[in-house]
């Protein structure tokens, strides 16, 4: 039924025809003249607004509110629009579709309505639901870090401590099981962010020497206790600072290198590479790919590889950890940074995984060129990983290099260095060299596990490079051997400037309230000799740094009476006010979702360090800070 007002008697004629269009919406509807004025309507609207009659209708502009759209204009045209009703008071969300209708000379205004109010509900459950889950994640996010932080933490401190047999035993399986449920809550809880539809690629510039290096030497434990040859080959043509989203680079490379020790057996191989394959003016093409000669994948499997969940069934029957997530995560930020996860597998022989990304160049400085060397390389392997490795770099330093096959080879007089791989160079062996060729400089290269021995062999060679390989490190010890007479008339190497003394007894200021992790910071600090004062809050950090000098301050972010980041905006501001020069302010925090690192970072803080903190990273970062500072008030006391 159809009920409507007689307006002008032309329309009279035409009353059928309006009956008959409104009797075939199921929806409410009604009929306007080009004022706003209601001709008719539907018995559906009436029930709808919950009027009797047609007579209670006030004119449209009077309850007809739409969002940004004014009458007007609403009324010149037809359309789609979404707004709101409010009839006696009550608000309805609709969604609106009008039609011009021409009726002879009238110009007539079909109009109906949809009752979008329980889609508005809905959207606002899922608003609800959203800010819901973003604060359970940061949630359970931190309060999983923070004891996390602290079992670890010990763990590992007892780990380095005098234990018998059996208690180190129940320390590493202890320390195991805790890395395994951080690992896969980390990746839980970033699959949950990503899938949320929250997370997008962040471009920042950063040092990728600087980065990948600090990668490559996170993995010491686990790379130990398997037994593992872990090799590195990072491209040391790469400049200084690159752009990119570095952290989610570093999640794809975390998730990537712990499957191939997972799957990696004792004493077998994995290699890290990061290489420069195509540059064009400022834009870069670097490859990421980790190998293994780990247990390779079935091609049956590589369908479902990337689906989330889809190997913890079978991580379970191996008896393998893993909630079978990194793979899936690593595929989509990889995604997000427009390129594509590459495998290359075979059963029994091991896997290949790769991904290709461009990188504008922010800084164009590279490392300096090694000119004037003649290089010689001896492995005890000639085909060995390492000393293709050490080939490799070296045509990627343009030294001029040659390989030998004995220590005792007419090629050497015409070379300035050797290195030399060999597990344990013996003292005969450097007397005979320096005998045979008094001006041959000596570089030994060793596992990283055999610091004692290296500390014996410098004090009779030039200079002891450790494994795994690293372009900076190798840049630097070839640059240090620069051909200069002693008394004597020997070739000697030149010394590294002294600082680490000044490094080793540095003044370091920590803040943190959680009073078991400010012991751990404080126990791991004091063990390496650094002067530690600690506080419990950010207003106390600054208190105690308006009355003291520090190094270096390490900073929670959530405390009480005062957060991190406005600690550390004060005590920036008492830096410049004073001149004190350049302190850093290194995050020590739970904080450590996608884009927490950028928050706190544009914050104005000198660093981000997630929790838990491994105590390696810890300490390479605050020595790599300290030296920084070191190097400032040297270059500023000139």
């Amino acid at each position: 039924m159809v009920y409507t007002k007689l307006l002008n008697s032309s329309l009279v004629p035409s009353l059928g025809l309006l009956t008959s269009c409104a009797k075939t919406h199921g929806e409410p509807f009604v009929y306007t003249n080009l004022t706003g004025e209601i001709i008719g309507v539907n018995a559906i609207f009436l029930s709808f607004f919950g009027v009797r009659s047609i007579e209670e209708i006030p004119k449209m502009e009077k309850w007809l509110h739409l969002q940004g759209v004014e009458l007007s204009f609403f009324l010149s045209r037809s359309g789609s629009y979404r707004g709101k009703v409010v009839f006696n008071t009550k608000t309805y969300d609709v969604a609106i579709r009008m039609e011009v209708i021409t009726l002879g000379d009238e110009f007539i205004l079909g109009i109906e309505f949809k009752d979008t109010s329980a889609l508005e509900r809905a959207r606002v459950a899922e608003r609800y639901f959203n800010k819901f889950k973003k604060k359970l994640l940061v949630n359970i996010s931190h309060e999983f870090r923070t004891p996390m932080n602290a079992i670890i933490g010990f763990v590992d401190l007892l780990h380095s401590s005098p234990l018998s047999s059996w208690q180190q035993e129940y320390v590493d399986l202890a320390g195991k099981s805790a890395h395994s449920m951080m690992r896969n809550i980390e990746n839980l809880l970033e699959l949950m962010q990503v899938e949320s539809g929250d997370v997008y690629a962040t471009l920042r510039e950063f040092n990728p020497l600087e980065v990948f290096e600090g990668f490559s030497n996170q993995f010491e434990e686990l790379i130990a206790a398997k037994e593992i040859q872990w090799s590195v080959l990072i491209d040391p043509r790469l400049p200084f600072g690159i752009i990119g989203d570095q952290d989610k680079i570093m999640t794809v490379l975390r998730n990537l290198a712990q499957n191939a020790l997972k799957f990696t057996p004792i004493s077998g191989q994995i290699l890290i590479e990061i290489l420069i394959v195509k540059q064009q003016s400022d834009i870069l093409e670097v490859e990421y790919a980790i190998s293994d000669t780990g247990v390779g994948i079935d091609e049956s499997r590589m369908k479902t590889l990337l689906r989330p969940f889809s190997s913890a069934w079978e991580n379970q029957q191996h008896g393998q950890d893993g909630m079978g997530v990194g793979l899936a995560l690593s595929h989509k930020f990889i995604d997000m940074m427009e390129s594509h996860l590459m495998l290359a597998s075979e059963v029994g022989r091991g896997s290949r995984f790769s991904f290709r990304l461009s990188h504008s160049i922010s800084n164009t400085t590279v490392l300096k060129p090694i000119e004037g060397k003649r290089v010689a390389i001896y492995s005890h392997e000639p085909h060995s990983t390492q000393s293709v490795l050490l080939e490799k770099y070296f045509d990627l330093f343009a030294l001029d290099k040659i390989t030998v096959s004995s220590l005792v080879n007419i090629q050497l007089a015409q070379c300035d260095v050797i290195v030399v791989d060999i597990p344990h160079l013996s003292t005969s062996q450097v007397d005979s060299l320096k005998e045979t060729y008094p001006h041959l400089q000596i570089v030994a290269v060793l596992d990283a596990n055999d610091k004692e021995r290296a500390k014996s062999l410098r004090k009779i060679i030039e200079a002891v490079v450790l494994s795994p390989l690293l372009p900076t490190s190798l840049h630097k010890t070839l640059s240090m051997l620069e051909k200069t007479a002693s008394s004597d008339g020997t070739v000697v190497a030149r010394e590294e400037p002294e600082v680490q003394e000044g490094i080793k007894n540095a003044k370091i200021l920590v803040a943190e309230d959680n009073p078991i992790n400010l012991r751990l910071l404080e126990t791991i600090l004091k063990q390496h000799d650094f002067r530690v004062t600690v506080v419990e809050n950010g207003q106390k950090a600054v208190d105690v740094y308006l009355k003291e000098s520090f190094d270096l301050v390490l900073m929670d972010i959530d405390m009480p009476v005062m957060d991190g980041l406005t600690a550390n905006r004060l005590i920036k501001e008492i830096d410049k006010r004073d001149g004190r020069g350049y302190v850093p302010v290194i995050a020590l925090t739970a904080h450590a979702l996608i884009g927490d690192r950028e928050r706190i970072l544009s914050a104005g803080l000198d660093a981000h360090l997630a929790k838990p903190i491994d105590k390696n990273f810890l300490l390479q970062t605050i020595d790599r800070y300290l030296k920084m500072v070191a190097q400032k008030r040297k270059f500023f006391s000139i």
